[in-house]
């Protein structure tokens, strides 16, 4: 559902007054004020993606952290979200499972303090808690600006990959590559965000990176370019997409979002297709001037972590993002 849409649902909800609110419905996050701090609020529960109960567990944790992450946030408590059908699995299914979630959550700092189960088909999440940290500051979607360069944490192609697992069409190798990858935290991404004036930020997630792109066009007041060659994804993304592994969520994310966009090359389905993937625990969305993207890019380079220059802001168009071929990017 589009933010714009979620607007509309929500209209009966009261505005309001209270004067600690930084950020609410439209936002990543609800965060406030509370003693001279800034505290975040979020929560995400998925279905399951992948046969493994632990890593299912795993990859529950890692994204539904990933909100926080993504607002310059550091996750400190979380409350587990269970949906579990106690009369046709076994409960080492779900013991597995919260042990998995338990794990990543201890490699994240994250204490798990309680939660809600109810008996009903699968599904696992967390409501979380975090904060600013000092020297930090909140980063929302709409502080991009024209001349800002975009960049990327992790390659596209997660929901293919899920996808092309229900369908028994992937490989041992290419499920190993997409469970790793979405367990892996954006913690360590998000601590740049301590050296670097970030503009405005957003993680992947079930819109897309169009959709995403464009929730942040539109709340910044900007159109993007995006640099469809400089693309990063899973290496078999498009033969699985031809196997037809095409995630529902393409289709639905498609229909939301492609009046957004132009296409000044031509792209083939499958290109076009990649480009509105849903993610699961997918990377950050970073909007940063060209000066610091020097300094984050640095940071990366410093760390090992994987980054990619994937487009840029420009002054407001008809169309909120552009996509363009053959665009040579200066080191």
């Amino acid at each position: 559902m589009r933010s714009s849409d979620l607007a509309q649902v929500l209209r009966n909800l009261p505005d309001s007054s209270d004067q600690k609110i930084i950020a609410g419905i439209g936002e990543d996050v609800f965060a406030f004020t509370h003693q001279n701090e800034t505290l975040l609020q979020t929560v995400d529960i998925i279905t399951p993606i992948v046969d493994d109960p632990y890593q299912f567990g795993a990859i529950a944790v890692a994204n539904a952290l990933s909100d926080i992450y993504a607002k310059g946030g550091i996750p400190k408590y979380a409350l587990n979200i269970i949906e579990f059908p106690i009369s046709s699995l076994p409960l080492s299914y779900l013991e597995t499972m919260i042990k998995g979630g338990a794990d990543k959550a201890m490699e994240a700092g994250v204490a798990i303090v309680g939660g809600h189960t109810i008996d009903d088909s699968p599904k696992y999440g967390f409501s979380v808690t975090g904060f600013i940290p000092e020297g930090g500051k909140f980063i929302s979607k709409s502080g991009g600006k024209p001349g800002d360069l975009i960049f990327l944490t992790k390659p596209l192609g997660i929901g293919i990959y899920t996808t092309a697992i229900d369908h028994k069409l992937a490989s041992e190798q290419q499920v190993n590559e997409v469970v790793e990858l979405m367990m892996t935290l954006n913690r360590e991404a998000s601590a740049a965000f301590l050296e670097v004036d970030i503009h405005a930020c957003t993680d992947v997630t079930g819109f897309g990176l169009l959709g995403h792109l464009s929730e942040v066009a539109e709340k910044s007041r900007v159109s993007i370019e995006i640099y469809n060659d400089k693309i990063p994804h899973l290496d078999d993304v498009f033969p699985l997409l031809e196997q037809g592994a095409v995630p529902e969520g393409i289709i639905k994310n498609h229909y939301s979002f492609h009046k957004n966009v132009r296409h000044r090359d031509a792209l083939s389905r499958e290109e076009e297709f990649l480009l509105f993937d849903p993610q699961t625990s997918g990377g950050l969305l970073i909007f940063v001037s060209p000066e610091q993207a020097e300094i984050l890019k640095k940071y990366f380079s410093d760390k090992s972590l994987p980054l990619y220059e994937i487009g840029k802001a420009v002054e407001q168009k008809e169309k909120l993002v552009e996509t363009i071929k053959n665009i040579k990017i200066k080191s």
